[in-house]
């Protein structure tokens, strides 16, 4: 079955969906709307059309309908969301990560790719168009950001060089110690510093405000005059570069083997607190 003919079998339940969901507050109209569930059940229904009122009745039309909203760019839609669903992202990420600096950032990452690219642009790509109603949209959320952290953490791994030493060699030392961990902190530390140091002064302002005063993305947006997606992307940008200057440092300066260098990120992954108010502080 074809998207206008289930469009026309299906008209009413449709229009009912469509009402109830309040769509029309977020600027989605109904054929939008039913596009939208008609990808939610197209394949469910494929072998079964008499299935197809059911499946409809089981949708959640009032998050597909804010999804739908906030996909096309609507900044009433966008800040429901925000205000119903960010701390369940937040809390989400944290479960995940164990670690509120890795979780605020895998969770304002993600922020931005469902905001999208840009509001104004006619190739905006947002994430909320992968969604169509099937589960509630905490549901959705919550194994979407499971995945960005398994596929932030595959770039991780892949970014690391394998190491150097005989598989018999390297396996004496997967055991981290005390004294390695303090290395590796010290390690880590000046690595930081050294790499802050060379950031621009613009965007030492944006990390202060987010690492060192721990403001939300919407509060710097209110001081930069940009929107917070905007500030994410910002953000993400900035980690990368800090990332391969870190790794640079520890390679160049520290001369840590490929093994130590695995090690010590592995180390930051598990939380390491880094000082970064004597840097990024304004003088």
């Amino acid at each position: 079955m074809a998207f206008e003919e289930f469009f026309a079998a299906n008209r009413r339940q449709l229009d009912e969906l469509y009402q109830a969901s309040g769509a029309s507050h977020w600027s989605v109209s109904i054929e939008d709307f039913a596009e939208a569930a008609w990808k939610g059940i197209a394949a469910a229904a494929a072998d079964e059309p008499a299935e197809i009122p059911k499946l409809l009745s089981g949708l959640r039309s009032d998050d597909l309908a804010l999804a739908l909203g906030c996909a096309r760019g609507n900044e009433k839609a966008w800040d429901t969301f925000c205000s119903k669903f960010r701390s369940i992202l937040y809390d989400a990420a944290y479960a995940i990560a164990h670690e509120e600096s890795q979780a605020r950032e895998l969770a304002d990452s993600l922020l931005a790719e469902l905001y999208g690219i840009d509001s104004t642009s006619p190739d905006r790509r947002s994430r909320f168009a992968y969604f169509h109603g099937r589960s509630s949209l905490k549901t959705w959320l919550r194994a979407v950001i499971q995945q960005r952290f398994v596929d932030e953490y595959r770039r991780g791994s892949r970014l690391v060089p394998m190491p150097e030493d005989p598989p018999e060699v390297a396996e004496t030392k997967t055991s981290v110690s005390e004294e390695d961990d303090r290395r590796y902190a010290e390690c880590l530390g000046d690595a930081v510093e050294a790499s802050l140091k060379e950031v621009p002064p613009d965007e030492k302002l944006l990390l202060g405000y987010y690492y060192v005063q721990e403001l939300t993305l919407k509060q710097i947006g209110r001081l930069t005059s940009e929107h917070e997606a905007t500030i994410s992307r910002h953000l993400e940008a900035i980690r990368k570069k800090l990332r391969k200057r870190i790794e640079a440092y520890l390679r160049n300066v520290r001369k840590l083997s490929a093994f130590e260098l695995d090690r010590c990120l592995d180390f930051a992954s598990r939380g390491v607190i880094m000082n970064m108010e004597r840097v990024l502080k304004p003088k």
